[in-house]
């Protein structure tokens, strides 16, 4: 026969490989979580940095025109105003 002391030793034992196998699978899976996490994280700033990008380039894009037109508009006003001065 046991003695008493032999199993409560063994059940201790299998109840410490239990826990230990329960918070093995509970780490596990806050690690699939935390790296789903990331993984969204890392999505969204990339698509803020490429939001970003295309504001950037619509200003530039934007800027371009303006001062193309803006180019072209002077040479009219000055040859006026030179022709205005002209007939004085």
């Amino acid at each position: 026969m046991m003695p008493e002391g032999a199993t409560d030793t063994n059940s201790n034992e299998s109840e410490a490989e239990k826990l230990a196998r329960l918070l093995e699978l509970e780490l596990i899976q806050k690690r699939a979580e935390w790296k789903q996490a990331g993984a969204r994280h890392r999505n969204a700033r990339m698509m803020s940095f490429a939001f970003l990008f295309i504001i950037i380039i619509g200003g530039l894009a934007a800027l371009f025109f303006a001062f193309s037109t803006v180019r072209e508009e002077r040479p009219k006003q000055r040859s006026t105003n030179t022709s205005a001065v002209r007939q004085r």
